[in-house]
């Protein structure tokens, strides 16, 4: 079993992180859109802003981890036949990407701070987190707006990941390497 980052693959660690992050990350935009759509009671609607609120804490949990395992593991090298362009667009994507769930986690802290109904977060173990302010109706909206913003942005970017994917696909004789070496898609091109 490969623990650690090794010659051009992941770790089983960076990997169990790296997919456990995107679970939770999936399952937070499935309960955030589930919560300002109307047709949840409020008692319904309580616990699902409540267990949105305790897996961002998952989230930044689990990106905390993550970066601290990137620092100790080198990262695979890209392969060889990846052209500097393409090794320039994965790096970019892949910090661009860290600094929108940070900013995401960021925006929607200050947002449940500020807010009206001041609800601590409760985390399993009995651990409460408080909250950064008091009720603020001007910070409250201005972290609604920012945590939107950041949402349609990840979204636009999600679907320009799967858009550059779809053209190396369309375009190029030789593997899809999309930023993951242990994860090659053959080319379908006839």
């Amino acid at each position: 079993m490969m623990m650690r980052n090794l010659g051009g693959r992941w770790g089983y660690v960076a990997k169990a992180l790296h997919w456990s992050a995107a679970a939770l990350i999936i399952t937070m935009l499935g309960l955030g859109l589930a919560m300002v759509h109307d047709g949840l009671g409020s008692g319904a609607k309580f616990e699902t802003y409540q267990l949105h609120k305790e897996i961002g804490f998952f989230v930044l949990a689990v990106m905390l981890v993550r970066g601290l395992w990137r620092m100790a593991n080198s990262s695979p090298a890209f392969p060889a036949a990846m052209r500097p362009w393409e090794r320039q667009l994965a790096r970019a994507f892949h910090l661009g990407f860290y600094i929108l769930i940070a900013a995401m986690i960021a925006s929607g802290l200050l947002m449940v701070s500020a807010s009206p109904l001041p609800f601590p977060t409760h985390l399993p173990g009995g651990f409460i987190v408080p909250n950064l302010t008091g009720p603020n109706a001007l910070l409250e909206a201005r972290s609604k707006l920012i945590h939107n913003i950041i949402l349609s942005t990840k979204i636009g970017f999600c679907c320009a990941c799967c858009l550059f994917i779809m053209m190396t696909i369309a375009h190029d004789d030789k593997p899809v390497r999309i930023g993951m070496p242990f994860l090659c898609i053959p080319n379908l091109k006839a």
